[in-house]
């Protein structure tokens, strides 16, 4: 099963984005980057599974939702662009002033904490309020260096963090205002219900 969008932005270096507004616009932007390699219909499928349909459990709270995928052979820098344009697009076509929530399920994941800090780097606003990361990937060791010159992580954010028992992203609980960590559960939806409603819960208003 996948959900259809109400729109789709072409990105700039990484194709479409697919928009799913609770309402007639766009008034409070969740953006979850999906893992390096898992196409958008698949992404989408994941967020309405059956055993826990987070897409319309974020509707009924409010929330629109961004969707971006990113290529097999995404970099940390190359997708990271890719989501500081997104970013940056729904601050354009966003309804009133609501802050952001920018987070994303692997590569993803890095790549929306390299975007992040980066914009915070260049002293670009990006009116983020939550950011969150999901089983994020461990990222190389330049890319290490990368983010350390810019502070390791977007500090003007609260940050978000689920990770699976077993899974290293290269950070520790210290590092997140907030670390959830539950058992691997079977292949299903794309958050689990553990994660989505904790997630749910912290949402900026």
């Amino acid at each position: 099963m996948t959900a259809d969008p109400n729109a789709v932005w072409e990105i700039p270096r990484h194709g479409s984005a697919w928009v799913y507004t609770a309402g007639e616009h766009l008034t409070r932007p969740v953006i979850l980057v999906g893992d390096a390699g898992t196409e958008l219909p698949a992404l989408a499928g994941g967020l309405v599974h059956e055993a826990y349909p987070f897409l319309p459990a974020l509707h009924a709270r409010g929330y629109d939702l961004i969707l971006l995928g990113l290529p097999e052979d995404s970099s940390m820098t190359g997708a990271g662009g890719a989501v500081q344009n997104t970013v940056t697009r729904a601050l354009a076509e966003q309804y009133g002033s609501a802050p952001l929530t920018v987070g994303g399920t692997g590569q993803g994941a890095l790549a929306t904490r390299y975007a992040l800090a980066g914009m915070e780097y260049q002293r670009i606003d990006h009116r983020t309020g939550v950011h969150f990361s999901h089983n994020g990937a461990e990222p190389e060791l330049e890319d290490e260096a990368e983010l350390s010159r810019m502070g390791g992580r977007p500090q003007r954010a609260r940050f978000l963090r689920f990770v699976d028992e077993g899974v290293t992203d290269g950070l520790d609980e210290a590092t997140a205002d907030e670390t959830l960590t539950v058992a691997a559960g079977a292949s299903g939806p794309l958050l689990p219900q553990a994660y989505g409603s904790w997630l749910l819960d912290r949402l900026p208003q």
